[in-house]
């Protein structure tokens, strides 16, 4: 009999039935995948096989082939990377490089000389009339500039001719008018108060000259004989300009040489004495007053004289420069208050008359290097001016630097004796005359002459070139912020404020706070044109008018807001430095920088991340040295924002960095090592970043290099190695080490290098101990150097030779701020360590 299944049991073998089911397609669920994964192995381990394969394949694309030129070109594969190895990455470089003209000489130097024989090429081509390079006006005059300053035969045909007339009646022509308008001043004291007369006091009367008037004469020609002043960033307020008034340089520039161990006088000078500086200018004073047809042996012309210089050495040795605590202490004042701790000068009218309004008793003005100065400086100006032979001392020191510092415009036929080997250190000896042409044209035409090299670059080559570095700059402070986020120095209290200062920074950048290759004005037409009016018929008043209009320019921002795309006003587009600044927090990269071999957009992006992305790396580490300390988020002066915490630990690490570079160079002595401890940090924070940038953001697709065995990272490490070659110098270097010892020091502290180059543990490149402070990333910039004393000078001539050693490289720094014969005294310290 069929039996008969019930609903439930049928129900549940339904069940059983759906259940082998269900697993007899799980199982082949699971076959169809592990096919899938097999077949996925397969095709992966193919592809790659295949990329390991297209790797190890030569790169035949044009990036590739100049990028191994590139490094081949300098190399010197003959040496073990791990025991030298800034000679196997330079040796061939060092080897073929010739330098006859240069104290110091390196890949950084020879790409900003390689941009200005670019530039001297096509402005030849244009004086000859074999160009087809469309100039405007301003282009022109900067052309014409430089033609002037190069037509050495009509240089020594017009001799001392111009500079006579100028001694005679100069002053006529730029006489700060407002002051009579308003009735301020006689006007016959206007008619007899020319530049002219100089030493007058031994011929004839001489009616009395109010000392701001004395003063201003000079400041009309854009020399500044007793203190700068114009209008700067306010350090406290950083968005602002306002009046700022801070020390003279004096005539031999560097303030060191001046040195003695008791006040000099007149009679000690004319005795020889006193330091041999002041022997050097009685001489050439002496020789200045020949030309004017003087009698140099005439007893009451040397008196004089030494009268002067003895003031040039009061004023020089009350300077800042001589302080015990040797601090800068940046304040601001009123007017009113100015006048009552330096009342040798109504400042109210001297400041009116500067800058053509008339002030009130409460305007503020910035005073520099603080007060004590200024106060010294006019204690001695109410003691001279006390009796008319004393105000006859100051009426003639102040004509004497104003004629001094224009016989740089002059080439007469006869330049012999003490007078021309000085004036040798402003206008730089014949055999530079080109890079002191340049430098000069650039600071009376900072927009038209970089761009007449822009338009031998190709516009838009330059304008790509540009880019290139601004993307490097927005990865290397992206980079920048995780190492401070994740920093074992920063406590939770400076951390934050670092992170705002290199977040505004990064913000910025839009509005170019890191500013590449040239101005944003070079495309404003007008603006270019507009330097059309600094030229004149002949180089003598080209260059007195034009550093008088750009004087001016900067004179008239005084209360205007900073515009943040402006650049510095030291640092002009051509110039061969990238810069830190600390009162706008920007960092400048100028043209001469931002173009091959530096950042080249035709090499592989590894090449630019090494150089100029270690160099930006660098200059952004200065924001938190130091000076950056002092220096908040936004780089207003006033708020210290490091913890004391933060201070501790930093300082703690630096030890290990002083004994690292003292060895490195070889001495028990580590005062060098000392003194660029803060700029050796900044090396090698500055590389760090740039490796982190590069890996995150660089160009990935990298391939073998022809000729070269060296993997992705090796590239990067000669490359950075390679954008510090350099010749050796006996030149100090004040705050820098030499290059060989800044690559070293910084690959001995790297464990990436050493993994790269498989370097053992213990070989000179890879020492036991690494200095790894690379969280701090903090650093120090500007410390004053090692700078030249009269310690061991015996005689004038020594004294002279001293001073004219490294005169070469001074007209890339002479008043790049103002491109007079003067200089500040901040740009100054970095000129006094060259000329060490």
């Amino acid at each position: 009999m069929r039996e008969v299944i019930d609903p439930p049991q049928r129900k549940g073998q339904s069940q059983c039935n759906a259940q082998r089911l269900d697993r007899g397609r799980e199982r082949e669920d699971n076959v169809e995948s592990e096919s899938i994964g097999v077949l996925r192995w397969w095709l992966s381990k193919r592809t790659i096989g295949h990329l390991q394969l297209w790797k190890n394949v030569e790169c035949t694309t044009r990036q590739c082939v100049l990028t191994a030129a590139q490094l081949i070109s300098k190399m010197d594969p003959s040496v073990d990377p791990c025991v030298d190895f800034y000679d196997y990455a330079c040796g061939q470089w060092i080897n073929n490089s010739v330098n006859l003209n240069y104290p110091s000489w390196n890949v950084l130097y020879e790409t900003n000389m390689r941009a200005h024989d670019k530039i001297v090429h096509a402005m030849l081509k244009v004086m000859e009339g074999d160009s087809n390079i469309p100039l405007n006006r301003g282009e022109r005059a900067a052309v014409e500039l430089f033609r002037q300053c190069t037509d050495m035969d009509k240089l020594r045909m017009i001799g001392l001719n111009t500079w006579l007339r100028f001694v005679e009646k100069g002053a006529r022509k730029l006489w700060p008018a407002q002051l009579w308008r308003r009735g301020l001043v006689d006007p016959d004291i206007r008619e007899n108060s020319e530049l002219g007369g100089w030493m007058r006091e031994l011929v004839q009367d001489v009616e009395p000259v109010p000392l701001e008037l004395s003063v201003l004469q000079a400041f009309n020609y854009s020399v500044f004989p007793l203190f700068w002043a114009g209008v700067e960033v306010n350090y406290f307020d950083s968005k602002n300009y306002l009046i700022t008034i801070y020390e003279q340089l004096p005539l031999l520039l560097n303030p060191s040489v001046y040195q003695f161990n008791i006040p000099v006088t007149a009679e000690m000078i004319l005795n020889k004495e006193g330091p041999q500086a002041t022997s050097l200018l009685q001489e050439t004073g002496e020789e200045m007053a020949a030309l004017l047809g003087f009698d140099r042996s005439s007893p009451e012309l040397r008196l004089m004289i030494a009268r002067m210089i003895e003031l040039e050495w009061r004023i020089t040795v009350s300077g800042s420069r001589f302080y015990k605590h040797k601090k800068e202490r940046y304040e601001v004042i009123s007017i009113a208050e100015l006048q009552i701790i330096a009342p040798a000068i109504d400042w109210r009218l001297f400041l009116s008359s500067l800058t053509g309004e008339e002030l009130h008793a409460r305007e503020r003005i910035a005073l520099k290097t603080g007060r004590e100065w200024l106060i010294k400086l006019s204690q001695i100006l109410l003691e001279y001016m006390e009796t008319e032979g004393g105000q006859a001392v100051v009426r003639n020191y102040i004509k004497w630097k104003t004629l001094f510092f224009h016989l740089a415009y002059v080439k007469p036929k006869c330049r012999e004796g003490f007078l021309w080997s000085v004036v040798e250190i402003y206008s730089g000896p014949p055999h530079l005359r080109k890079e002191f042409c340049i430098m000069r044209a650039s600071g009376i035409f900072p927009l038209s002459l970089p761009s007449v090299l822009r338009k031998v670059d190709g516009e838009k080559r330059a304008r790509d070139s540009k880019t290139f570095v601004k993307k490097i700059s927005r990865n290397i402070i992206e980079e920048y912020r995780k190492i401070l986020e994740s920093s074992e120095i920063l406590d939770n209290v400076t951390a934050p404020m670092a992170i705002d200062k290199n977040k505004n920074l990064c913000l910025q950048l839009g509005n170019l706070s890191v500013l590449v290759s040239y101005p944003d004005r070079m495309d404003n037409q007008l603006a270019m044109e507009s330097e059309g009016d600094r030229i004149s018929t002949e180089l003598f008043w080209s260059m007195v008018f034009g550093a008088g209009a750009v004087y001016r320019e900067k004179v008239k921002r005084l209360r205007k807001p900073v515009n943040p795309r402006d650049w510095v006003d030291s640092k002009p587009a051509l110039s061969s430095t990238p810069i830190h600044n600390y009162e706008r927090n920007l960092v400048q990269v100028p043209f001469d920088v931002a173009r091959a071999p530096i950042a080249d957009i035709d090499t592989l992006e590894v090449m630019s991340y090494a150089s100029v992305g270690s160099i930006v790396g660098h200059e952004i580490t200065h924001a938190f040295d130091d000076q950056g300390k002092l220096h908040g988020p936004t780089g207003n002066l006033g708020n210290s924002w490091w913890s004391a915490e933060s201070r501790r630990r930093f300082s703690d690490r630096e030890s290990c960095y002083v004994e690292q570079y003292a060895r490195l160079t070889g001495s028990d002595d580590d005062a060098e090592a000392r003194n660029s401890l803060y700029e050796n940090i900044a090396d090698n924070v500055g590389f760090e970043v740039a490796l982190k940038a590069w890996r995150a953001h660089g160009d990935d697709s990298f391939r073998k290099l022809a000729g070269l065995e060296l993997s992705r990272e090796q590239v990067f490490f000669v490359g950075y190695a390679q954008s510090w070659c350099a010749l050796k110098s006996k030149q100090q270097r004040g705050v820098h080490m030499i290059e060989k010892t800044r690559v070293t020091g910084v690959l001995q502290n790297s464990v990436d290098f050493s993994n790269a180059f498989s370097c053992p543990k213990g070989s000179p490149m890879n020492p036991e101990q690494k200095d790894l402070t690379k969280k701090s990333d903090q650093s120090k910039g500007g410390r004053p150097g090692v700078l030249l004393t009269s310690r061991g000078i015996h005689s004038v001539t020594a004294l002279v030779q001293q001073l004219s050693r490294n005169r070469n490289r001074l007209s890339a720094l002479l008043d790049l701020r103002y491109p007079s014969l003067y200089t500040s005294v901040r740009d100054a310290n970095r000129m006094f360590i060259l000329l060490a």
